[in-house]
């Protein structure tokens, strides 16, 4: 009976270890839209331009400017606080406000003009946020000046989110080769880049080992111990 316990257990170990590369497959499929990504978790600051569209009621969508004060005026809801906020808070901020005089309001949220002479670094960088721009500032002294990639961050993945006219684009581009001295893929940054440093995926399976295979394994050992024991 025992036996037949311990073989249990280690059966479930293996299948919960051996789904997890499928699981983080899946995943890093999600990731494919590097650009979406971005605009999801990009913190709008003053000067930024939010386009936000409200259904049913198209006549109260528009595009507004975060204003010095971190602030913007809408019609129903009035002035609202979004500095710091990404576009899926500000979209839950709306429909919140909103639904006290729409039925089910379905608010989007996309941020269609960066502000100014700043450039921002998000993601796996030890002092994430805006910094000033200056004329030739390149990438791996933005990331300097953020602290660097934290332990956990995936540099050969970076991407930079750039205005270019009315459309955003996403610029991959490898911070790891950067970093090892390649002056080549060193590249000049422009005014309202965001440059975005994802977590490694073997942080995320680590992670997601502790979580789900390691209490499995230690049950196991601990019937295979008191297998011993009982002989």
């Amino acid at each position: 009976m025992i036996q037949r316990i311990l073989r249990l257990g280690l059966v479930c170990s293996f299948l919960i270890s051996s789904l997890q590369p499928a699981a983080y497959a899946a995943e890093a499929a999600k990731g494919a839209a590097p650009l979406a990504k971005l605009e999801a978790v990009y913190p709008v600051g003053v000067g930024d331009v939010v386009s936000i569209n409200v259904f049913p009621v198209e006549e109260y969508s528009r595009e507004v400017t975060v204003q010095p004060d971190g602030k913007i005026e809408l019609p129903l809801v009035g002035s609202l606080p979004v500095k710091g906020l990404n576009a899926r808070e500000i979209q839950t901020l709306l429909e919140s406000g909103f639904s006290k005089f729409v039925a089910n309001p379905k608010i989007t949220v996309n941020v269609r003009r960066f502000a100014g002479r700043r450039v921002a670094i998000i993601g796996q960088i030890n002092s994430p946020g805006y910094y000033e721009f200056r004329d030739g500032l390149n990438l791996l002294e933005l990331v300097s000046m953020a602290g660097g990639p934290k332990d956990m961050a995936k540099p050969s993945q970076t991407t930079i989110l750039r205005q270019g006219g009315r459309e955003a684009e996403a610029v991959q581009v490898n911070l790891a080769a950067v970093l090892r001295g390649d002056p080549d893929r060193n590249l000049q940054l422009k005014p309202g880049d965001i440059v975005y440093i994802p977590k490694s995926s073997f942080t995320r399976s680590a992670e997601w080992m502790t979580m789900n295979v390691l209490p499995w394994a230690t049950l196991a050992g601990l019937i295979a111990t008191l297998v011993v024991i009982s002989r």
